[in-house]
């Protein structure tokens, strides 16, 4: 089949901005501020059975403490306190639209729209009939589907999903059946959670899944990894064991029920019409566009502020008459403990809810539900044991942060009381020592930590900068502002990942990969050099010699920021000519897929050419202006870059992204040399400096 070109890039670009939003836009809530500010993310992040005792079996459930007064949730109170905070000129200056629900016992106490639906038109949102795009709020829906089937006995969540779907193939050599549990608090354990749809416009659950069918790399229910497939794949068994295709599925028996009477799984004439325009970054409108699959259980539903106040209530208690029957009470509750914990009181996965932003759910117990995709980017809350809920989303890249900060408020205003520092236990050198060592998230590479141990205390050096742990468990860390960090070991006490600044998956800990015999232990670039070697990104285990003043070729170079990535290669055809049969194509496709390589005259790529510091830099600008949104900055510059650089060259410039090789002159400029090669050495610091200043 001939796939087309332009819909192949954006279903690429949208599973990589699946992954940066979900990894950056739901940080901890103490560094979460700044991740949002410098994002621009693209798209979308980015968790039934036969045995009825399973429903009543025993789960963490974390305590509560402070609880907000009654007046406190006064409707008028509530709304003074919305209307405050998107009076605020920082919010409102970069606001294109936003909704916001708030329930309590039943009863919604805030509907409503802030800004415009459309900013050209200044056309109004009407909480009723406007539809936002819910993104991976979905997943709380298609988790709710089969959590229905689990109480009418037609699904196991302890059985291997191969009996509900036995038309897809997952590859399976650890003896450990992946089931639908598994999908639930996304811990299958795949090679690949982020997957395309080769370009698609129109593409069913069964012909993505065939095509994206994956490999079981870590035994299922060992670690947590934000799957997306997983949950395409639940959708798909809730479509196999109803008999009936999942959006009629979901409208029949969650939809129509609560009253959720525009909600829907479809972007067709009718429902376009009702969508809020999304806006990017820089406030320009995102085209229409459809999702993979194209009726997606893990990020497609389409919903208004009036109908999610209905499905917050179902799971709340309360709402619409027939509200209280989509679930049984004790499925409810099943749904919204702990099911898996990066260390024991440390939760992160309920049944299609996460507990984030633990820093400021204030001792109260939280659940909830983010979801990002290109113009659209929400936060959905559950307090259970105070029957609160709410949710926020906004319709542009720009005031992404809005989901986050307005929940902080939210929480500090309705909860105030903090939950206490836990006390530092002490640890000597020889115990933190095994915390120690190079972490790669599993989700995106391009997310690593270094761990090590001085003074009592864990030094983490990530994308955010650098951080102090103090133990307060013996696998629990706190750093200075609050936020934890777990970390957990295999069954021989061996550490082996490490959840902390990045939500969406855990880090696992890399093997020393060795030294190289031409890179000298006091050389400035060695740090570099064996930062992303531990990472594996050059793919070369066993070798003794790097080469660090050798020109780096073009190929290699993109081939780097394509593991960095973390996504599954291309299988397409190549894009350029010169690539077709080249031991590379497939890296270099992948990253060119996502529009941050271009390539030369005559539609080649030159992968064997040096590549220059120029077209480095015009890579790393592209990188972080289109996927992580940062703007354009000045730099002083003592050798002018082509014109197509200029701009590249000097981001790279300001913000650092080069070793001891660039020097500064008298008068303040900077002598990049853009137009001379640049060396293998040179690559991986300018790669690191990347890394260690993505949020920082």
């Amino acid at each position: 089949m001939k796939v087309n070109r332009r819909n192949r890039m954006r279903t690429t670009k949208v599973t990589l901005a699946a992954i940066v939003a979900g990894a950056l836009l739901l940080a901890p809530a103490v560094v979460s501020g700044v991740a949002a500010q410098a994002l621009t993310p693209l798209a979308e992040p980015g968790p039934p059975f036969s045995v009825p005792q399973s429903l009543d079996r025993q789960a963490v459930v974390p305590s509560t403490s402070s609880l907000a007064s009654p007046e406190a949730f006064d409707p008028a109170e509530v709304r003074k306190f919305a209307d405050s905070y998107f009076a605020k000129p920082e919010i409102a200056g970069n606001l294109a639209g936003a909704l916001v629900v708030v329930v309590k016992d039943g009863e919604v106490l805030l509907n409503e729209g802030y800004g415009y639906a459309d900013v050209a038109s200044k056309k109004l949102i009407d909480p009723e009939t406007t539809l936002f795009r819910m993104a991976s709020i979905t997943k709380a829906v298609t988790a709710t589907a089969a959590m229905q089937l689990v109480e009418q006995g037609k699904l196991d969540l302890q059985k291997d999903v191969a009996v509900y779907m036995p038309d897809v193939r997952i590859k399976n050599d650890t003896g450990v059946p992946v089931t639908a549990e598994h999908f639930l608090t996304h811990t299958a354990g795949f090679d690949y959670t982020d997957e395309s749809g080769e370009g698609r416009e129109i593409i069913g659950m069964k012909d993505f899944l065939k095509l994206n069918e994956p490999t079981i790399v870590r035994e299922p229910g060992e670690v947590y990894r934000y799957d997306n497939l997983g949950y395409t794949m639940l959708g798909y068994i809730v479509q196999n064991v109803s008999g009936v295709p999942f959006e009629q599925y979901v409208d029949r028996h969650i939809f129509v029920p609560l009253g959720m009477k525009h909600t829907t799984m479809l972007l067709n004439d009718q429902s376009k019409a009702q969508l809020a325009t999304g806006y990017t970054i820089d406030k320009e409108p995102y085209p229409a566009y459809t999702t993979v699959p194209t009726i997606a259980p893990e990020g497609g539903m389409l919903s208004s502020g009036s109908d999610m106040a209905q499905f917050i209530m179902a799971h709340l208690g309360g709402g619409k008459p027939g509200s209280s029957h989509v679930l049984e009470e004790k499925t409810k509750k099943l749904m919204q403990q702990t099911h898996y914990e990066a260390a024991p009181g440390f939760p992160i996965m309920s049944y299609g809810f996460e507990s984030f932003f633990q820093q400021v759910h204030n001792g109260q117990f939280v659940i909830g539900k983010g979801g990002d995709l290109p113009g659209y980017h929400s936060w959905l809350w559950l307090i259970p044991e105070q029957r609160v809920g709410g949710m926020v989303i906004v319709n542009s890249d720009a005031s992404a942060s809005v989901r986050d900060d307005f929940f902080t408020e939210f929480m500090n205003h309705y909860y105030p009381k903090k939950q206490e520092t836990k006390p530092v236990i002490s640890l000597s050198q020889d115990e933190l020592a095994r915390f120690e060592g190079t972490y790669r998230n599993l989700r995106t590479p391009l997310f690593a930590s270094q761990v090590k141990a001085e003074d009592g205390v864990l030094t983490v050096q990530d994308g955010y900068g650098s951080h102090t742990l103090k133990p307060v468990g013996p696998l629990l860390f706190e750093d200075d502002k609050g936020a934890a960090a777990a970390f957990k070991a295999d069954e021989h006490g061996e550490i082996k990942y490490l959840y902390y600044t990045m939500p969406d998956s855990m880090s696992e800990k890399m093997d020393d990969p060795g030294l190289y015999d031409d890179v000298a232990a006091d050389s400035p670039y060695a740090d570099s050099i064996y930062l992303l070697r531990a990472l594996e990104i050059f793919s070369d285990p066993g070798e003794k010699s790097f080469h660090p003043q050798s020109a780096i070729t073009r190929g290699d170079f993109v081939s780097m920021l394509a593991r960095l990535s973390g996504m599954k290669l291309s299988t397409n055809p190549v894009l350029f000519e010169d690539l077709r049969g080249h031991p590379q194509a497939a890296l270099i496709e992948t990253v060119a897929e996502l529009g941050l390589v271009t390539g030369m005259p005559g539609m080649k790529f030159e992968p064997d050419r040096a590549m220059t510091r120029q077209e480095a830099a015009a890579i790393i600008w592209r990188i972080v202006h289109y996927v992580l949104g940062a703007p354009p900055v000045e730099a002083k510059l003592s050798s002018e870059p082509a014109p197509w650089a200029s701009e590249a060259v000097q981001f790279v410039v300001a913000s650092g992204f080069y070793g001891p090789e660039v020097e500064q002159d008298a008068s303040g400029a900077f002598d990049y040399m853009p137009r001379k090669p640049l060396l293998r050495q040179e690559a991986t610091m300018m790669i690191t400096k990347l890394l260690r200043n993505l949020l920082a």
